[in-house]
């Protein structure tokens, strides 16, 4: 894509980002006839000695926003890592875009790479660099374009998430909201196919958390891209999901539309929905064993 085109696609996002929203949730059918763009078979994974993963089997379709919700230590964050390209690849486990991220030499993991975006859970910028430099490392790092187009690109994106002339600031300088979106801007500014956003609503409050839900589903509708958020925040997952995948240690108990998730009659699922704390039974044996060290 030539940096022109690249200008006139962003304005076209801008221009469906200031519109009403009128897109619908997909019906079960409609969402299950869309191609897949994640595929993860019978994913295993162990730090050490300490399985954190278990068979987990999902898929994510063109267009949908799929939560990834679990208490803490459920895995939902080393399973991010797997989809990002972070861990190691492991053959036939994971695909993007219909490709096996395990069987990829290193410049077509990279091509495949270059379609994604990823914005961290505290943002990730860099603190010595302005928010405009941050937003535009991707470009600078993976294309030949000059420096001028960058910097059209650059402030095209802050203007799609809302951030139009803070460019020029240091990311100390933004609120935490501002942050988070700052991040967004720069995981879509190569107009990637796939989003892949970790607690986006983390530390924020109410009112910033539902605009920022609202973001997401805008920039869905106008970039016509699928978006992978990890979440705990239940009311933010309710609000953009059009399924929800419920983990907990490291086994997947559910993936359903939000209305199934809602009345679960998973005793777990309902004890995350609900924000009720579990005992964990303590095998006094197994409690011998980890203190002894045997």
């Amino acid at each position: 894509m030539t940096s022109a085109e690249s200008q006139r696609e962003a304005l076209h996002h801008i221009a469906a980002l200031r519109a009403e929203s009128t897109a619908q949730r997909p019906t079960e059918t409609e969402l299950m006839a869309r191609p897949k763009v994640v595929e993860v078979d019978h994913l295993d994974f162990s730090f050490g000695s300490r399985q954190v993963l278990y068979d987990i089997n999902l898929d994510v379709r063109a267009g949908e926003i799929m939560v990834i919700m679990g208490g803490s230590g459920s895995g939902k964050t080393t399973l991010l890592r797997h989809l990002v390209g972070l861990m190691p690849p492991q053959p036939g486990k994971v695909k993007l875009l219909n490709k096996d991220m395990g069987s990829l030499k290193p410049n077509e993991l990279l091509d495949l790479k270059r379609k994604i975006g990823v914005a961290f859970q505290f943002g990730a910028l860099f603190s010595s660099m302005t928010v405009a430099e941050n937003v535009k490392l991707p470009l600078r790092e993976l294309t030949d374009l000059g420096e001028k187009t960058m910097d059209i690109m650059a402030n095209l994106k802050l203007e799609v998430v809302n951030l139009s002339g803070f460019g020029g600031l240091m990311p100390a300088a933004l609120s935490g909201g501002m942050v988070k979106r700052a991040s967004i801007a720069r995981a879509i500014v190569m107009d990637p196919k796939l989003l892949f956003l970790d607690e986006p609503s983390s530390g924020l409050d109410p009112v910033v958390s539902s605009a920022l839900d609202d973001l997401i589903l805008k920039l869905r509708e106008a970039m016509d891209i699928s978006v992978v958020v990890v979440s705990h925040d239940i009311d933010s997952a309710f609000k953009i999901a059009d399924r929800i995948t419920v983990l907990d240690q490291g086994h997947i108990l559910a993936i359903e539309r939000v209305e199934a998730i809602r009345n679960s009659t998973n005793e777990r699922v309902q004890n995350l929905l609900n924000r009720r704390s579990v005992e964990a039974e303590v095998d006094p044996a197994e409690y011998l064993r980890r203190l002894t060290g045997d």
